[in-house]
């Protein structure tokens, strides 16, 4: 049994390609709603695409639900979470993914796949393509087949998939404690108003003022960051807790 679990961005749509390709059996593909997701009608074609191409290829697809969403999660612990303390994964991804594992796999054996490839992670010096007792996942073994795939490799899966690369993290929270000012610019305002509501609750903001141009506030940020030169498309997706759970990806 093989669970991939990752959330319908580019490194998941690679990983349903190459296991394709690699005529790896016994998949099921299992992504979290966290609540947080983009409202964007693009983001949720990119989802119905992601699950019928899953469908297509023969893999059973799963959705879960995390646990508690994001914006319950915050005001719970009355803070947001930051990249620096990005606490947020565990809580949202971790729990009710060991808790569909242990349900459907009580006895260990499943492998769990896992997109991350080593130029989306340059200061994971740690990657590696397995690991036998996973401490995130019940001891069950991880497996990252991508782990060493060059961008031009990783690419050509996702166009083989009949894709075009978004060039960024997946929307799975949108926005993201990592988004960058390119992510931010994207934000739909539906999106805005719900952190806008966050943070008037709290009276905190999501991102601080210091690395977004001084701009308090959501709406601020977003003002701030549509303003700025177009990134190019190489992304490096941050180091954090979520790294385990493909966030991201």
């Amino acid at each position: 049994m093989n669970t991939l679990f990752g959330n319908y961005g580019d490194g998941t749509i690679a990983l349903i390609q190459w296991a394709h390709e690699n005529a790896v059996s016994e998949i099921t593909v299992c992504h979290m709603d966290t609540g947080f997701a983009s409202s964007s009608q693009a983001w949720q074609e990119q989802v119905k695409k992601g699950q019928a191409l899953a469908k297509a290829y023969g893999f059973n697809i799963t959705a879960l639900s995390s646990v508690i969403s994001w914006s319950e999660l915050i005001l719970k612990r009355e803070a947001f979470p930051s990249a620096q303390f990005q606490w947020c994964a565990g809580w949202l991804k971790g729990l009710a993914f060991l808790d569909y594992l242990d349900e459907v796999d009580p006895c260990c054996s499943a492998t769990i796949m896992l997109p991350k490839h080593v130029t989306h992670a340059r200061g994971d010096v740690l990657l590696q393509e397995w690991e036998s007792h996973s401490p995130h996942f019940g001891d069950r073994r991880v497996w990252q087949p991508l782990y060493n795939l060059a961008d031009n490799s990783f690419y050509d899966l996702i166009h083989r998939a009949g894709f075009s690369p978004l060039y960024h993290r997946s929307l799975e929270c949108s926005p993201c404690v990592h988004s960058t000012a390119a992510d931010l610019s994207r934000l739909t305002l539906s999106d805005q108003n719900k952190v806008a509501t966050l943070e008037k609750k709290l009276a905190q903001n999501l991102f601080t003022a210091s690395a977004f141009g001084g701009a308090k506030g959501i709406q601020a940020v977003v003002e701030w960051a549509q303003n700025q030169p177009l990134e190019d498309n190489s992304i490096e997706y941050p180091l954090g807790c979520g790294t385990p759970f493909a966030c991201g990806e």
